[in-house]
C-alpha cells in the first residue's frame, strides 16, 4: 500500500496502470480489451501527466465537452465511464477524499453523421482526384468498402488471385499512426475482400508503374516507401473534394457507408453479401481459416457495384 506521501505525488499514469487497470482488465474480452485501451490512451494524454490530488472537475468537464463536439455518443459515454471509475477507485483506495468525477455530465453528442453518396458524385469524387494514385485510393475504397487503417497497409503480396482467376486484397495487417501492424482490427476483420476485376486490372497496371513492386512493398506507399498517413490523404485530398464538389462532407467512413446503403437498397447485392464484404457479422469458416474461398455471389456482387462507382471505358489507366 502506498505510503500517504507517495499518494500525495501520485501521477495519473501511474495510479491508472498499477493500481486501476489490474482490478479491472481481467473481465475484459480480446476486442473489449482493444477498445478499452484506446479510450484510457485518450484520458492519459489528456491527464496522464497530471498529479491525482490535482485533478479539477471543472477541467475534466471542459475536456469532456470537447471530445463531444468531436466524437461519436459511443466514444463520450465510454471516456466518462472510464473516467469515473478510475477516479471513483482513487477515493476507494484513500489516493483522494473528494471524487472529481462525481458531478461530470454527459454532454450532448453531434448528430452521427448520414451522408450517403449518390452514384453521380462517385465518378466526380474519383475525376477530382488530382493524381492516378490518389483516384486508385479512393476507387479501392469505394468499392471494396475497407477501412482506411486496412488500406493503408495492404502490399501487392495481399493482392491474390484465386483458382477461379478472380482477385481479393487480403487483410492481416493495418496501419496505426504511421505504422504498419502485424494484425487486423480484430478476428472477424481478418480474411478476403473481393476486388471487382476490372479495378484489379488496374492495379496490375498501377504496380508496372510504381517504383515500389515488390512483393513486400505497400501498393499506396508515402513518397518514402512507408506507410500512408491515411488520416492526413483524408485531410489533404477527400476533404478538398468536397469542398470543390459542394459535398457536405467525404471522408473514408462516408465512403464505406455508402457502398453498405447503396448495394443493399438497389439490390446490387443480398445483404448476406454485403456484410461479408465489410466483414461487420462473423464471416464463413473458410474466409476464417484463410481458405481462399469467397462465394461467387459476392464478386458478382462487387463487380455491379464497380460498374456503378466507375463505368466501363473511364478507367483512367491507358
Amino acid at each position: 500500500m502506498a505510503s500517504p506521501r507517495e499518494k500525495v505525488r501520485t501521477l495519473l499514469r501511474w495510479f491508472v496502470e498499477h493500481r486501476w487497470q489490474p482490478l479491472v482488465e481481467g473481465n475484459w474480452g480480446t476486442t473489449t480489451a482493444k477498445s478499452n485501451r484506446v479510450f484510457i490512451s485518450a484520458i492519459l494524454e489528456q491527464f496522464g501527466h497530471q498529479l491525482v490530488r490535482e485533478l479539477d472537475s471543472v477541467a475534466l468537464q471542459k475536456w469532456i465537452n470537447l471530445l463531444a463536439a468531436k466524437y461519436s455518443r459511443s466514444m463520450v459515454n465510454h471516456v466518462l465511464t472510464h473516467l469515473r471509475s478510475i477516479c471513483a477507485e482513487m477515493v476507494e483506495q484513500e489516493f483522494l477524499t473528494k471524487d472529481p468525477a462525481r458531478r461530470l455530465r454527459r454532454p450532448k453528442t453531434r448528430k452521427p453523421d448520414a451522408t450517403v453518396l449518390a452514384w453521380a458524385q462517385y465518378q466526380s469524387i474519383i475525376d477530382a482526384a488530382e493524381t492516378l494514385r490518389d483516384q486508385l485510393i479512393i476507387k479501392v475504397a469505394c468499392a471494396t468498402a475497407v477501412r482506411p487503417s486496412e488500406l493503408a497497409a495492404f502490399r501487392w503480396q495481399s493482392l491474390e488471385q484465386f483458382p477461379n482467376g478472380r482477385f481479393a486484397l487480403r487483410v492481416s495487417e493495418t496501419v496505426y499512426k504511421g505504422k504498419v501492424r502485424g494484425w487486423a482490427k480484430t478476428g472477424s476483420s481478418e480474411g478476403y475482400v473481393p476486388v471487382p476485376d476490372r479495378l484489379a486490372a488496374e492495379l496490375q497496371q498501377w504496380r508496372q508503374r510504381s517504383q515500389w513492386a515488390a512483393e513486400e512493398d505497400l501498393i499506396f506507399p508515402n513518397c518514402q516507401g512507408g506507410a500512408l498517413c491515411y488520416e492526413n490523404f483524408s485531410k489533404r485530398v477527400l476533404a478538398l473534394i468536397a469542398i470543390k464538389l459542394g459535398l457536405p462532407k467525404l471522408t473514408f467512413q462516408v465512403l464505406r457507408r455508402s457502398y453498405a446503403t447503396r448495394a443493399v437498397a438497389e439490390q446490387k447485392g443480398s445483404l448476406k453479401d454485403v456484410q461479408a464484404q465489410l466483414r461487420h457479422s462473423r464471416p464463413d469458416t473458410t474466409l476464417q481459416n484463410y481458405v481462399k474461398e469467397v462465394p461467387e455471389s459476392v464478386f458478382a456482387s462487387v463487380n455491379r457495384m464497380y460498374d456503378s462507382i466507375a463505368p466501363a471505358g473511364q478507367d483512367g489507366l491507358g
